[in-house]
């Protein structure tokens, strides 16, 4: 054997190297996707089977009364906080992008005072956790009267996320080649011109890339949604899962139908946008 994979049979060699490499994949994969299966184990299954000792792997009979449940509560208005989701996390994407570009643009294209001092403070600002600016955010939003609404919420949001959209979409820009962009400046076209004619359409990749996250990230923040908001009416999902959740029991399989409803439309966006999401994060960590 010893001689085998020392010469004499490469292809065995590769052969056993390939069955190691797809075994430890296959265990990686069932270790990430055990939790997210079982929580849809949980929201198929009877309520009252949640609750046992020693549940099987599958449900005793497959129901969708949990999904139902959640869907149609009048306590806790799912549609609504989908909405107010869906709402929230686009235009923390969309006002992420606008601010994140013009940032990386400036720091990637132009020489000013206190370019690399600007660079390494926005590098440092990622490095603290959001929960330090839950108050300083409270205190600005609710002097400007943004303290209970979804606008404010954005603007929360996107203060975490553009530093980091910056960053990403900075070392994008200083792989790319400024040929075209100074050849467009001849023709007698505008900075601005020059950012949203010429770069973005080569930067489609990293956009969908840090576009995506900043949505993510807001989909799925709870801490700054429960300080920030308290007019039910504007509440999202993440503080709507909280419902299901009390001092004294937690609705297991309400809670699980909810969470499933809600990692849905983000599995499916990362499902669709997934090659572009790989491509654009790559290049812009070249720099």
């Amino acid at each position: 054997m010893n001689l085998a994979f020392g010469g004499r049979s490469p292809g065995l060699r590769r052969s056993v190297l390939k069955i190691f490499r797809w075994a430890a994949i296959l265990l990686l994969l069932a270790f990430a996707l055990a939790p997210f299966l079982w929580m849809i184990r949980t929201a198929l299954s009877p309520k009252g089977e949640a609750y046992q000792a020693h549940p099987g792997l599958l449900p005793s009979h497959v129901t969708l009364g949990n999904f139902q449940r959640v869907v149609t509560s009048s306590t806790n208005p799912f549609a609504r906080q989908f909405l107010n989701t869906l709402l929230v996390s686009t235009l923390t994407a969309v006002l992420s992008l606008v601010l994140g570009l013009s940032g990386a643009y400036a720091l990637a294209r132009m020489r000013f005072r206190g370019r690399t001092a600007s660079s390494v403070l926005i590098l440092l600002i990622q490095l603290f956790p959001p929960v330090l600016l839950a108050i300083p955010l409270f205190v600005v939003l609710n002097r400007l009267h943004l303290s209970d609404s979804l606008i404010g919420l954005v603007i929360a949001y996107s203060t975490i996320n553009v530093p980091f959209t910056v960053w990403v979409l900075r070392g994008y820009l200083e792989s790319l080649p400024a040929d075209m962009e100074n050849a467009a400046r001849v023709d007698g076209c505008t900075t601005f011109g020059v950012l949203y004619r010429i770069v973005v359409p080569v930067m489609t990749p990293a956009l969908a890339a840090v576009g995506v996250l900043a949505f993510v990230n807001a989909w799925n923040e709870y801490l700054l949604a429960l300080v920030l908001v308290n007019d039910p009416d504007k509440q999202v999902l993440g503080v709507g899962l909280t419902s299901y959740v009390s001092q004294f029991a937690t609705d297991l399989p309400g809670l699980f139908a909810m969470a499933t409803l809600t990692s849905l439309p983000v599995v499916l966006l990362f499902l669709f946008l997934q090659r572009r999401l790989v491509s654009g994060l790559s290049a812009g960590a070249v720099k």
